[in-house]
């Protein structure tokens, strides 16, 4: 069966071993000066493994390759790594795969960003909120798969004990004063939400109605990593069919720079706390 970025990684391969041929080097050559091995260095020119953008460019930089050219063959490989990641999830046996693939990729971030427009964020969900997005969600999730899926989506907040990352979780005054749960449910994830402001890298915040007069909100959106920080980052956003990632780092700065306008109209602190406090005692 073939993969749908096939055709974009042998254009890269093809365009790499060019490079590498116009610079006179043999493989063992630019294996030195990339620090890889040989055979890794053959298996990419032959297309026989996937390239990360980030390599692909630090090929083109020790080949001498021109800016138009180096620009050219990242954004191919970004494209290509695109393709192959929707193709993994259209595959995969459920959405617990899923789950499991956002985790590793938030374990190898230094920083996470999420913004829920109309729900809590997942790493803040208590069960039952959990539970009821899985219900609520399309396509609707079976009997079989349920638990595996709830108990994967909670694993991910495993992560937020890690002092060396940074957390800044965003959300919309809707999603805390959205029903999904009972009323007694919905104190609890208030409280969790409090308990989760005290932590010292968690940034956790909630856009006030008025905010929005300050910030457009387009849609929900995760940022993991910094393209500046990390070797790899990475957008996420989900549509109704489809998860979106984008891996350009001018895209992902964009998100970064909206997330931050956000961010500017958000209570957070002991503002935060005491509104959450209202809403429970409401």
């Amino acid at each position: 069966m073939s993969k749908p970025d096939e055709e974009d990684r042998q254009c890269i391969a093809s365009g790499l071993r060019s490079l590498r041929l116009a610079a006179s080097l043999s493989t063992s050559q630019l294996a030195n000066r990339l620090g890889w091995s040989q055979p890794k260095v053959s298996k990419t020119e032959l297309g026989q493994t996937r390239v990360k953008p980030s390599d692909v460019e630090a090929w083109a930089l020790a080949t001498g390759a021109d800016s138009k050219l180096r620009e050219e063959l990242v954004a191919l490989a970004e494209r290509a790594a695109d393709k192959f990641t929707e193709w993994r999830r259209e595959l995969a046996p459920g959405r617990k795969r899923l789950q499991q693939d956002i985790q590793r990729m938030e374990e190898a971030s230094s920083e996470i960003r999420v913004f829920g427009m109309e729900v809590v964020p997942g790493l803040a969900q208590t069960r039952p909120y959990v539970e009821a997005m899985f219900r609520l969600g399309r396509p609707a999730v079976s009997v079989e798969e349920f638990d595996g899926i709830v108990d994967a989506r909670l694993a991910r907040q495993t992560t937020l004990d890690d002092q060396s990352k940074r957390f800044a979780l965003l959300m919309s005054e809707t999603a805390v004063r959205r029903q999904l749960i009972s009323a007694s449910a919905m104190r609890d994830q208030i409280e969790r939400l409090i308990e989760l402001s005290r932590h010292s890298n968690i940034s956790l915040g909630v856009i006030p109605f008025d905010g929005n007069e300050k910030v457009h909100q387009y849609h929900g959106f995760a940022v993991l990593g910094d393209p500046e920080v990390d070797e790899e980052s990475i957008v996420l956003a989900e549509t109704l069919t489809r998860a979106i990632n984008i891996r350009s780092p001018h895209e992902i700065k964009e998100y970064i720079e909206h997330f931050e306008q956000l961010r500017s109209a958000a209570l957070e602190g002991e503002a935060l706390r005491e509104f959450l406090r209202d809403l429970i005692t409401a």
